[in-house]
């Protein structure tokens, strides 16, 4: 396998574990008393997705990019040249750190109102604390692989400090 893929897919895993553990441990230290939680409300499903995939692409963003900036400076990996002559929507996202961490930490918020429209729709009002941890670690693992693949290509095709 290449060099490019297999650090795509170890950073990826790594950080999807990374944040399923993190929002575990969030999701148990918020909930551990409750019996159920709600879809709607100050404490809520809600509340939490919105929050955790807000900040956690973020900071995984930014992670990723880190990494694999780094992974080029010291040639571990090759940069992509494809997106000169090709121009794709990864070529949209912002070159920067920041920036891109922003707007990939919009897009988690944006796969949170999804789950919270799809809940809604099936009108599911409250979920038992078991439930909402089983939905919540399935969330936070896909939204980290996303988030981390999306942050990897771009920085493979963005200019890098040597």
């Amino acid at each position: 396998m290449p060099h490019n893929y297999s650090f795509l897919i170890r950073v990826s895993l790594l950080l999807a574990f990374a944040n399923s553990i993190l929002t575990g441990i969030l999701t148990w230290l918020v909930w551990r008393h409750a019996a159920e939680v709600p879809l709607w409300g100050q404490k809520s499903i809600n509340s939490h997705l919105f929050l955790t995939s807000f900040t956690m692409s973020f900071v995984l963003s930014a992670l990723a990019s880190y990494l694999t900036q780094r992974a080029l400076r010291k040639r571990k990996i090759m940069s992509l040249h494809w997106h000169l002559k090709n121009q794709t929507i990864l070529d949209r996202l912002p070159a920067g750190i920041f920036p891109r961490s922003f707007i990939l930490g919009l897009m988690g918020s944006c796969y949170a109102s999804l789950l919270v429209y799809l809940l809604n729709l099936y009108s599911v009002m409250q979920l038992q604390v078991s439930e909402f941890f089983r939905l919540n670690f399935v969330f936070s693992v896909w939204l980290a692989a996303g988030v981390c693949v999306l942050s990897i290509y771009r920085a493979l095709g963005s200019p890098y400090r040597k």
